[in-house]
């Protein structure tokens, strides 16, 4: 058949074959942009995670402070230093300036003392004076002038730190009441030509006796808890009755 032309089937002609060409490069394209996509999000969720994880490591722990029991906190609080115990010797000493006032004690050795108004060594300038047997006070006042003592060992100030022993058998001496001994009723069985007082305060002085008496043989004498002192010598032992 001369001149006849045959339609090619439309697959075999150039332009469909061109087309999925076109198509199967677009398709091999969006599926490795898909990979892309799907291995960056799993990159970006490792590094929120790493990032997570760095965060909290950064973040301190807050420790709850350990709480003292009261051993640990006496042992943390400074101790107190020990003061030491305000005393002097024999001599003469300048009240306020050298000396202060207040309660002193000798524990024996001392055999004189004198409370004074003043520095010309008259009889008159003597405001108190005393020869102590054994356990010695004195109470020095702000107003004397000075104090002037003989014999040996110290004054000491009895303070508020001073630690006493309460006896309940006691010979020569001085003794403070509720202190040294207590009051109530004491028997002596060895005084020979002894003496004893009842006092209301150991400045010395006369009015300072509530009671007193010499005494040879047995005596029994009750001391008041409104006694400030008790003084004694020559009269070998007192014994708390009851």
């Amino acid at each position: 058949m001369e001149g006849t032309n045959v339609k090619k089937p439309f697959y075999k002609r150039w332009w469909f074959i061109a087309i999925i060409v076109i198509l199967l490069i677009g398709a091999i394209a969006n599926a490795g942009n898909d990979e892309e996509a799907a291995d960056d999000d799993a990159d970006s969720n490792d590094l929120e995670e790493v990032t997570d994880n760095d965060e909290l490591a950064d973040d301190p722990v807050e420790e709850e402070p350990e709480e003292l029991n009261d051993e640990d906190e006496a042992a943390e609080e400074p101790e107190e230093p020990v003061q030491d115990s305000i005393s002097f010797g024999t001599g003469m000493f300048l009240v306020n300036d050298e000396i202060e006032p207040g309660l002193y004690r000798n524990d024996g050795g001392m055999f004189y003392w004198e409370r004074l108004s003043g520095f010309g060594g008259t009889l008159d300038e003597i405001i108190a004076n005393g020869n102590p047997s054994g356990i010695a006070y004195v109470e020095i006042l702000e107003s004397d002038e000075a104090f002037s003592s003989s014999g040996s060992g110290e004054w000491i100030l009895i303070d508020d730190d001073y630690e006493f022993e309460l006896l309940t058998a006691f010979g020569d001496g001085q003794y403070l009441v509720g202190k040294d001994i207590a009051p109530g009723k004491y028997r002596n069985d060895d005084a020979t030509t002894g003496y004893w007082a009842r006092l209301s305060s150991f400045k010395g002085d006369l009015d300072s006796i509530i009671a007193n008496d010499i005494v040879d043989g047995s005596v029994v004498v009750e001391i008041s808890d409104s006694d400030f002192g008790f003084e004694t010598s020559g009269s070998g032992t007192w014994t708390k009755m009851d």
